[in-house]
């Protein structure tokens, strides 16, 4: 690889892949108010922009688990966190909670 590619990657590994991370996030839930029936207002479409680029963010953390996992692994598990969404992760939170309970 170009030692110019290298670099470049390099640096989107280092700093910009939380704004990657958030990117995904964004992306994922405009396209998922976009295919629901609800009522888009701006509030909305911000609040959803938001929080789902913030947990998507969070994908981080999954280097803590597996700190050799690549970029694109990352990206992956981005796509899923922002995809399942506050409720999703609030389900997936609960049966692992009652499961632990039994």
């Amino acid at each position: 690889m170009p030692e110019r590619i290298s670099s470049l990657w390099h640096w989107i590994q280092t700093f910009a892949s939380p704004l990657l991370f958030a990117f995904v996030g964004i992306i994922i839930g405009v396209g998922q108010l976009l295919a629901s029936g609800e009522v888009l207002t701006l509030r909305i479409i911000i609040g959803r922009s938001l929080s789902t680029a913030g947990i998507a963010m969070a994908a981080g953390a999954v280097l803590v688990l597996v700190p050799d996992l690549p970029l694109v692994g990352q990206i992956g598990v981005a796509a899923l966190l922002a995809s399942l969404g506050t409720s999703g992760l609030e389900r997936l939170f609960q049966r692992v909670i009652q499961g632990r309970a039994a």
